[in-house]
């Protein structure tokens, strides 16, 4: 059996066992919505139920049992129903207990189940069970009742959205109407007496229970009598039988138990049986045809229709009626039925057919003969007798109980929940008015003694109840009933004539007629529509009727009719006896002046005088008069008098008359004020016009005189409401009475109504009047009023003063731009105080009151919400700095200042700063609201369910406002009422009472949407708020909370959401915000996103998304999204919910990795690649134009012609765009590290097909660049509002949505309703100005469109840009790719540069379209190396590159500055390097023609320019600002500017460099070199990093110009060396202290280090070539190495102990080729300066020491492999994978590039080094030179530099032997190469290649053997000049090795020694020795793998020249 449901949950809403009789119900009446065909498959499937409803439910049976016993039942809508064992048994006992049908009882149990949901206590309990049901099936027995006047009122309502499916209805399964009637009435006369089951009747509980239940019934069959005799007069048959039926029962109160309906509930029952029996019985005879039509008795029997048709009928009606008891209850009735034979007394005799002849004459009988001397007194017709008799049973206090039951009044009604179903239905009231017109159509007025009476009756009819149902009645009598019978308006008439005498009677029935209804529907009056109009000609004619009263009536006072200042006097008339006339003029209170000699008529003489003067005057001045006298009095200003003002020439005086002396009745000063407050506040609500014409009449009073009625400081109209409020306001305080609360109700609702319309007169007196809100002095009086409302339980006064609060607000903010700085300064005062006031007195504190009408509590709550909504929503976003700065005060705030202060408070209140107190009402109504909701809607208190959902939607509305703040706020915590929305609030629920919830609210907001319990309108506030719920927490750190975890069902949940999307009749709005939310979604909350996309809280492998069971699939969010992609139908009809779904997908791509395996199967899938790639491919067409066009309504919104087309046209580019960005984030994840696989991704294949065809990708490529922003659009927009309205700006009403909530259209950016209402409310009565309004309005409108179609292409564009970006590796090996992108990008190039537009928006589109150019150049930059270059394309490309470097609407230099925040030039320079890169090959191809190379010279100067200039500025800018984006804009200009000054470019630098000098780029350079950080090392010794890297670019920059002779030349000149010398670095070099990692963090390298290598590599090109020109090598150069001697002597100091970095190594090789530069000039020149030969001998001894150290290593392999100290994680990473070296046999084993990739590329870079060491021993020994000697003397003049021994050691320098050694080595490493032939080279790893490049063997063997020359020609001419020198004494003769080697340690930078005298013999054999290795090594060098022939004849020379050096030897040995 299932243990829970819940109402709502409908799969199939037709189904038997889902929809209850109550739903259905719901449904005919509008309280909740249903499709026809659902309703009417439900209908259709209950019509025998529905048919016999009236007796009853069908009994039990044979045959149904015996269906549930086969325990398969089949229902009447098909479904198909198992029932189990333990259920037939509860089955029975339903059946039995209820007296039910089985298959009844087992439907009900179904259907009990799945609303209602089994309780485990009623699961184990089954008579709880039995309880539980019986209630739910008493209320379905009277919803079916119900069901058929719902039915019925549909039928008879063409108007109705049901009124076919009900007419359909009832016609099949309803006999006719009148037999249906005869059947129900024959059921109200049997109901009564019928006797109940035993099975009932043994338990009296039980027996009470039917007994009430019938009762109900019986209420629910008398309206559905009423409402099918509604729409046809009725026969006489039927007629008779109901007043019969209603005699019998005695109008429903004769009850067989009537014993047992002893509560309250039973009395209230029968009280409104009592009263709908009257109500029924007067309906019954069709007083509105009566009253109005002409009687034609003869059509009517005739026609034989109604009951006047068979004149028998008639008399069995007169008979019943006449027989009826003499209970008042009968009177109605009895009135009613005097009324139609009054009209039938009154048809002309010759009118009256002959069958009513004889009932004529009963009706009109003769009158009597009267003799001379006897009085007969005049006999009543039947007709006026009932209707005396009826007056005389008390109709009026009757009909007064009418008014005041629940038939006719709703609040009342759901306060005491009846069983009425309709309460205060129009027809109801249209009735009651009916019969009173009756009456005063037969009666005077004036003879009706219960005056009192007939006014509360008639004030009841149309003072109360809704004003929908009101509004029409007034309207009715005003312009039907008066213009038809001015009898009709006799009653306004007498209470006028009493005027001012009594003056309360007046008011109320002029208030009623004002057509407003009661006061407390003031707040929900409408202001358009049929009942509005209906409204104001109502309180339009309440006004002219009360401005101009014929008489006024006053009381004579005895004093002043004696003596000599008596005012009137006595006069004889004929016709009256005598009459009363004044004596002096008297101006009455109010202004009006009776003149002179008026008559009076006296109307009574009874203890006073009471006289009528015929004088038209305005009750309105009068009231007036009486609330400033009244306010007088209480003030205590009465008492100075008044001296008689003198008229104009020929009039008396004129006295002034108090209210004492016109005898006004004054008992209750409060009361009266209060009714005029009333009156005022009914006819001005809402009602502008009259309210208007009201303030000017009342701005400056006078009388006929045009003199001020009371003095020059009488108080108008505004004036003289607030001194009454003031007045109430203090005497609260001070009195011990009641509280004046309605006074002040009343004149809070008057200010209400007149703020619009004079506010500036208001807002002052509101400050001024601290009573009201207090301020920062007192807290006001106010708290004492609502004390006694709390008391009371009734809050009129609450509601009136938040309807204030609300309406200053609204003034506040509609009429921000037409007040001035003053008046906003006021303004903001008194909203704060009443901010302050309503949040700290009422919004904290109002759910904890007791409340006579709940609905005042709802009402409350929504006021209030509304207000804080209104404020969010209205206000400016306030940025996060902005928040303390708003708190400078009103007095210096702008207008939206105002809007921004009181932002704060509320977001401080619910944000910021909020408590538990502040919150719980917020939260505790959305989570009591499911419950509560249903509550009301079983006890049919609809009013205060559609309350409830009012307060819920304005909740649930600013919650959402709120927390959507918070995302802009930068605040990252948990708010408290973020945490209070998941695990809710400790409430006491209004529903159940006796038990606390605990209830986690953000599960109740998901239930608002699952269930629809509120309908689709709370459905999307609540979708909204879960957006915001999950944008506002996803900020939260250290990890937001997650929403599943706080749902009871979230499975439940994301399958109802996923079926709503999937439901096509489903409301638009809602289903894009479901999409809305699963998109946030799946961006901030991983679980959601879990369900959404996989339908479980966790992946489960493959079979995710698959139900147990095998049940089939779930449908996901993700799956859905599949199908609208699969249905291209959708394109077009829903475009929004279109791009929602690819937006939706879209972040489930960006995310995933987390949803991996739930796509693993989507992403290999190719239908969905091919779906995605129809959108992405897919021809958007040209945009629609943003001209707006006409405006028209759409669900009562105004919109644009043009709006459809352009958001159309906007969803369509936005699905685009997600297409694409689907796509490009697809091959991203495919590459994670940017590099492609083998096997390309499904997403790569369709994209290949539009990249390879060249006219596609171009038309799609141009397509994304189009941009529909219209500048001058805009521009005349700003103009307009800074003419016309200065004050206000478009910020101020830009909306700020969630992320996707922002809907393309004409209110797209802009609030173009609030700029309407604001420049409207602005313009006034200008029509100029108002015409000016609305020009702006729809260029507001248009403005919007604009932006629609901009921000969508823009969207379009960037998503164009990710895919490029990322595609670019996969599309690399693709033939043809480059030749068709560039065609692409030149196309691209051409638009953008031939922009022309500008503006800071058109440069934001610049720089997207430049990032998409990038992302082109990207693309074909991947282009397969050594293809082809093809011009046709490139040319035009670099030329609109160059239009680009060149734009003047853009330039560059401006983006390269800062002057704008959106910057482009970085992109463009990429798109640079790019052209230029590309240029230099081109260029440097033989397939290029000269004319083409010329003209890529001539772009590439031009561009180069720009470049030049950036570089410029750069230099400038850096030496003020160290900002880390210029330091970027350095570096990628350095770069740029290296491709640009390509020398395979340019034939000559002269034009690049021409413009370098012009604008002194390089001494700009050198300058900012000298100011930079060098070495990384502040003031204190710090290390940074950042400050450090300008001086890299720096140097890199003066490397690109030293590769060049003339710019090295120029660099030179310039005085770069003395720059140098002036950087930081200059002392670390002197020191020797410049390391090569970072002193602060040893995994860096360091940068002065680094700074230091380029400086090194920038003097070594100068050298090479200035060498020769001037002293630049005698001075600066030997200068700078003087200067750095001891870092060069630290260098060159290495030995193989040390560990060596990779930086290290790199300083190695650029210190040998500043000294190969330097010996290399210094052997060209004549005379070599002395300082050069010194350095160069001193480098010569220190090169030798280094030689013998890198001979050992290279000669070592394991400790080669061990040599080498990673110093980033990159490079340790690397070489702990080469750890295996470390037993390598030898060296040459380590040049496997793929096996030892690191330490292959150091054996290299140690060969370079070798080499370059051996080069410059080489030059400086001339050994070239000495190779060609032939004289033995030429050898003895060359000194031997190496010792010629073949020993080798390791702490010495090298020698002979260590040369040999090497050459040895050598000849291995270039047999290996040549053994290993030619290879293909691998990419080695990307070791910092600057310092390191990749192992290349070609090098290396080109490297080797160049080494192995110069080592043989150097070790040969060494031996050869110690050979042949002569013997000489040497200091090392006769020492110890050690001491020898201190020694030549001592003198290392001295000349070296050459041999000693020693054994000539022993160093002979040695030297052969040496040769003859040399000789045999040389012999097998493999030459052939290097030069070639011409190595063949050095090597040969070398073995030749050894050869006889080896005879010279042999020789001098055989000579000793």
């Amino acid at each position: 059996m299932a243990t829970n449901g819940r109402a709502g949950q409908l799969k199939k809403p037709h189904d038997l066992t889902d929809l209850t009789f109550q739903r259905i119900h719901g449904a005919l009446a509008h309280h909740e919505s249903m499709d026809v065909e659902p309703l009417q498959a439900a209908l259709e499937h209950r019509a025998p139920l529905l048919r016999r409803c009236i007796d009853g439910f069908p009994k039990p049976s044979t045959s149904s049992r015996t269906l549930v016993t086969s325990g398969i039942v089949t229902l009447r809508d098909g479904t198909s129903l198992q029932v189990e064992e333990e259920d037939k048994e509860i089955v029975w006992e339903i059946s039995g207990h209820l007296d039910l049908d089985e298959v009844e009882a087992l439907t009900l149990l179904r259907l009990f189940i799945f609303n209602e949901g089994l309780s485990k206590s009623q699961a184990s309990t089954p008579a709880l069970l039995l309880d539980a049901l019986t209630e739910f099936y008493f209320e379905e027995r009277l919803f079916a009742i119900r069901i058929l006047g719902a039915m019925l009122r549909g039928k008879d309502n063409a108007a109705d959205p049901y009124h076919e499916l009900c007419t359909q209805i009832v016609s099949e399964n309803l006999p006719r109407s009148q037999d249906f009637a005869r059947e129900i009435l024959k059921a109200l006369v049997d109901r009564p007496i019928r006797s109940f089951p035993p099975s009932v009747t043994k338990d009296p509980r039980t027996t009470a229970r039917w007994a009430k239940q019938n009762l109900k019934e019986q209420l629910c069959m008398l309206e559905t009598f009423f409402w099918s005799t509604v729409a046809y007069s009725p026969d006489g048959g039927l007629v008779a039988g109901f007043f019969k039926a209603a005699g019998e029962t005695n109008l429903g109160r004769v009850q067989k138990y009537e014993d047992l309906l002893l509560d309250e509930e039973c009395s209230r029952l029968i009280n409104d049986l009592m009263v709908l029996f009257g109500i029924t019985g007067v309906q019954l005879l069709k007083l509105d045809k009566v009253l109005d039509d002409v009687l034609d008795l003869e059509l009517a029997t005739k026609q034989r229709y109604g009951y006047l048709a068979s004149v028998e009928d008639v008399e069995q009606i007169h008979n019943i009626v006449a027989n009826l008891p003499e209970d008042h209850s009968f009177s109605p009735m009895t009135l009613a039925w005097g009324c139609v034979v009054a009209k039938i007394s009154r048809v002309a005799a010759d009118d009256v057919p002959t069958e009513y002849q004889r009932f004529y004459a009963l009706l009109n009988p003769p009158p009597p003969r009267k003799g001379r001397a006897t009085f007969v007194e005049p006999q009543l017709s039947l007709g006026d007798s009932l209707v005396n008799r009826s007056l005389g049973l008390g109709v009026l206090p009757v009909l007064q109980s009418y008014l005041q039951s629940p038939i006719f009044s709703t609040s009342l009604a759901a306060s005491l929940a009846s069983t009425v179903t309709e309460p205060n239905n129009e027809q109801f009231r249209y009735i009651i008015k009916c019969l009173l017109m009756s009456l005063i159509d037969l009666v005077q007025v004036e003879y009706i003694e219960d005056y009192e009476g007939i006014v509360s009756v008639w004030t009841g009819i149309y003072g109360t109840g809704e004003m929908p149902v009101v509004a029409s009645l007034c309207s009715e009598f005003w312009m039907r009933d008066v213009t038809t019978s001015v009898q009709r308006r006799s009653l306004l008439d007498l209470a006028s004539s009493r005027f001012p005498v009594e003056v309360s009677p007046l008011l109320r029935l002029l208030r009623s007629v004002s057509g407003v209804g009661g006061l407390a529907e003031l707040d929900s009056l409408e202001d358009e529509g049929d009942r509005a109009a209906n409204r104001l000609l109502s309180a339009e004619r309440v006004y002219q009727y009360f401005s101009q009263l014929q008489t006024f009536t006053q009381v004579l006072s005895p004093h002043h009719l004696h003596g000599a200042q008596a005012l009137y006097d006595t006069r004889p008339d004929a016709s009256l006896g005598y009459y009363y006339t004044n004596s002096r003029a008297l101006r009455f209170p109010g202004g009006s002046i009776l003149p002179v000699g008026s008559r009076g008529r006296v109307i009574s003489t009874q203890g006073v005088i009471v006289v009528s003067w015929k004088h038209q005057h305005s009750g309105w001045d009068f009231i007036l008069g009486v609330l400033e006298a009244i306010h007088s009095r209480q003030s205590a200003q009465t008492g100075t008098t008044r001296a008689s003002r003198h008229l104009p020439r020929g009039m008396a005086k004129v006295t002034d008359l108090e209210l004492e002396d016109i005898g006004m009745q004054t008992e209750n000063e409060e009361e009266l004020v209060a009714d005029i407050l009333d009156l005022l506040r009914s006819l001005l609500q809402r009602n502008l016009e009259l309210a208007g014409e009201f303030v000017s009449r009342f701005k400056s009073r006078s009388d006929e005189e045009g003199l001020p009625v009371t003095g020059s400081d009488s108080p108008d109209l505004v004036q003289i409401i607030l001194l009454i409020l003031k007045d109430a306001l203090l005497s609260s305080a001070s009195s011990r009475g009641a509280p004046p609360t309605r006074v002040v109700a009343g004149a809070l609702g008057v200010l209400t109504a007149l703020l619009p319309v004079v506010p500036a007169a208001i807002w002052p007196f509101l400050r001024s009047l601290p009573q009201l809100f207090g301020d920062e002095r007192q807290a006001g009086l106010t708290p004492h009023l609502l004390d006694a409302e709390r008391a009371a339980g009734t809050y009129s006064m609450t509601l009136a003063l938040l309807d204030l609060v609300g309406a200053l607000f609204d003034e506040a903010f509609r009429m921000v731009l037409t007040h001035n700085r003053t008046l906003q300064s006021m303004k903001a005062d008194v909203l704060l105080r009443a901010l302050h006031f309503v949040h700290s007195e009422i919004w904290i504190e109002h759910i904890s009151w007791k409340y006579a009408k709940v609905t005042e509590r709802f009402e409350i709550g929504r006021k209030i919400g509304i207000i804080y909504a209104e404020v969010l929503k209205l206000s400016p976003p306030l940025a996060p700095q902005s928040r303390e700065s708003v708190k400078a005060g009103p007095a210096v705030m702008s207008s939206t200042s105002t809007l921004g202060l009181l932002t704060q408070f509320i977001l401080d209140t619910f944000l910021f700063k909020a408590t538990t107190l502040t919150i719980t009402p917020l939260i505790s109504t959305i989570t009591t609201s499911l419950d509560v909701y249903e509550a009301l809607q079983r006890s049919l208190r609809y009013l205060d369910a559609d309350g409830l959902v009012q307060l819920v939607d304005a909740n649930l509305h600013l919650t959402q406002l709120v927390l959507s703040r918070k995302r802009a706020s930068g605040v990252v915590r948990l708010t408290l009422l973020e945490q209070a929305l998941f695990t809710g609030v400790s409430t006491t629920s209004q529903a159940f009472s006796a038990r606390v919830l605990k209830l986690e609210p953000v599960d109740i907001i998901a239930s608002l949407v699952k269930t629809r319990t509120f309908g689709p309108g709370i459905a999307l506030e609540a979708i909204q708020l879960l957006c915001a719920l999950c944008s506002s927490v996803s900020m939260t750190q250290p990890a937001p909370p997650a929403i599943v975890g706080h749902l009871v069902d979230p499975e439940g949940v994301a399958a109802a959401y996923v079926g709503s999307l999937a439901d096509p009749y489903e409301d638009l709005d809602l289903r894009k915000a479901i999409w809305n939310f699963i998109t946030i979604a799946v961006d901030t909350q991983p679980a959601f996103a879990s369900l959404f996309v996989s339908g479980q809280l966790h992946s489960a492998g493959p079979e995710t998304g698959r139900r147990e069971g095998g049940r089939g699939r779930i449908l996901t969010a993700l799956e859905f999204a599949r199908q609208t992609l699969a249905n291209p139908a959708l394109w077009d009809v829903t475009p929004s919910l279109h791009a929602s779904a690819l937006g939706m997908l879209d972040l489930v791509w960006q995310h995933a990795l987390e949803h991996k395996q739930a796509l693993t199967e989507v992403r290999e899938d190719k239908q969905f690649w091919q779906d995605i790639a129809s959108i992405a491919w897919r021809e958007l067409g040209a945009p629609p134009d943003s001209v707006p066009g006409d405006f028209f309504d759409d669900d009562d919104e105004v919109r644009v012609g043009r709006n459809d087309a352009v958001s159309q046209w906007a969803y369509h580019a936005t699905s685009k765009a997600h297409a694409l960005h689907v796509l490009a984030i697809d091959l991203k994840i495919s590459s994670p590290d940017g590099q492609s696989s083998s096997i390309p991704p499904a997403s790569c294949i369709e994209l290949l097909k539009v990249f390879q065809a060249s006219q596609q990708l171009r038309k799609h490529v141009n397509e994304a660049l189009y941009c529909s922003y219209d500048p001058h659009l805009h521009d005349q927009l700003q103009q307009s509002i800074s003419t016309y309205f200065p004050a206000f700006t478009l910020d101020s009403v830009r909306s700020e949505p969630l992320p996707g909530q922002r809907s393309y259209g004409d209110h797209y950016m802009y609030q173009a309703d609030v700029v309407h209402n604001w420049l409207m409310k602005s313009a006034k009565n200008n029509q100029e100005i108002a015409r000016q309004a609305t020009g702006i309005y729809t260029a507001t409108c248009a403005a919007n469109l604009n932006w629609s179609l901009t921000d969508s292409q823009i969207i379009l564009l960037r998503s164009w840009k990710q895919l490029l970006q990322q595609s670019a590796s996969w599309l690399k090996s693709t033939k043809g790719l480059e030749a068709s992108v560039i065609d692409s990008a030149a196309s691209t190039a051409k638009i953008v540069a031939g922009e022309r537009r500008s503006g800071n928006v058109m440069r934001a589109v610049h720089a997207e379209r430049l990032d998409m150019l990038q992302g082109l150049v990207n693309v074909a930059w991947q282009a397969p190396a050594g293809q082809i270059i093809d011009t046709t394309n490139f040319l035009p490309l670099l030329k609109s590159v160059r239009l680009l470097s060149l734009n003047e609407v853009f330039p560059p230099i401006e983006s390269l500055r800062r002057y704008h925040s959106n910057f482009f030039h970085r992109p463009l320079l990429c798109i640079v390097y790019y052209c230029a890169q590309r240029a230099a090959e081109i260029s440097a191809s033989s397939h290029v023609g000269l004319d083409q190379r010329l003209t890529i010279s001539t772009d590439i100067s031009e561009i180069s320019a720009l470049v030049i200039d950036g570089l410029r500025y750069v230099f400038e800018s850096m030496i003020s600002s160290t900002a880390v984006v210029m330091d970027e804009d350095l570096q990628m200009l350095v770069a740029v500017f290296d491709k640009c000054t390509e020398p395979r470019i340019h034939s000559t630098p002269s034009a690049w460099l021409t413009r370098c000098q012009d604008v002194d780029l390089i001494r700009a350079s050198l300058d900012l070199l000298a100011r930079s950080n060098v070495s990384g090392l502040d003031a204190d010794g710090s290390y940074d990093t950042k400050r450090a890297m300008s001086a890299q670019f720096i140097l890199q920059f003066h490397i690109i110009l030293a590769r060049l002779p003339a710019s090295t030349e120029r660099l030179a000149h310039e005085g770069a060396l003395a720059a140098y010398a002036k950087t930081n670095l200059t002392s670390l070099l002197e020191a020797g202290a410049v390391e090569p990692t970072s002193p602060s963090h040893n995994a860096e390298y360091s940068l002065g280090h680094r700074a230091w290598c380029n400086m090194l590599g920038v003097t070594t090109a100068m050298v090479n070539v200035l060498g020769g020109e001037g002293h630049f090598v005698d001075t600066e150069i030997v200068g700078f190495v003087q200067m750095c001697g001891a870092q060069l002597t630290k260098v060159l100091g290495w030995t193989s102990d040390a560990p060596m970095t990779l930086s290290h190594l790199d300083e190695i090789g650029l210190v040998i080729g500043l000294f190969h530069a330097v010996a290399a000039q210094s052997v060209e020149a004549s005379q070599p300066d002395p300082a050069v030969a010194d350095i160069l001998r001193a480098f010569s001894e220190r090169a030798l020491l280094l030689l013998q150290q890198l001979n050992y290593a290279l000669t070592h392999p394991n400790h080669l492999s061990t040599l080498l100290e990673p110093v980033t994680l990159e490079e340790r990473t690397q070489m702990e994978k080469e750890d295996n070296a470390l037993s390598i046999e030898t060296t040459i084993q380590l040049l496997d590039e793929r096996a030892y990739p690191v330490l292959a590329s150091l054996v290299q870079k140690l060969l370079i080094i070798v080499r370059d060491i051996m080069s410059v021993l080489v030059i400086m020994s001339k050994a070239d030179q000495a190779l060609c000697y032939s004289d033995p003397l030429q050898w003895a003049r060359h000194l031997a530099q190496v010792p010629a021994d073949s020993k080798v050691s390791a702490t010495g320098p090298a020698s002979v032997g260590t040369l040999r050694d090497l050459a040895g080595f050598m000849l291995e490493v270039l047999r290996k190469l040549a053994k290993a032939g030619p290879t293909t080279s691998h990419p080695s790893p990307n070791l910092r290649s600057s310092l390191l490049a990749s192992y290349d063997a070609q090098e290396t063997q080109m490297t080797t053997f160049q080494a192995v020359e110069q080592s043989f020609l150097y070790a040969y001419t060494q031996l050869a000049a110690t050979v042949h020198q002569p013997p000489v004494a040497s200091p090392l003769t006769g020492r110890t090795d050690e001491q020898a080697m201190d020694i030549e340690r001592e003198g290392i930078f001295s000349q070296s020694l050459a041999p000693g005298t020693m054994d000539r013999l022993r160093l002979m054999r040695q030297w052969k020795d040496l040769a003859v290795d040399l000789n045999l090594l040389a012999k097998d060098v493999p030459y052939k793998t290097g030069a070639g022939a011409t190595a063949k004849l050095f090597f040969d020379e070398i073995q030749k020249s050894t050869y006889t050096l080896v005879q010279t030897l042999d020789r001098r040995m055989k000579g000793q």
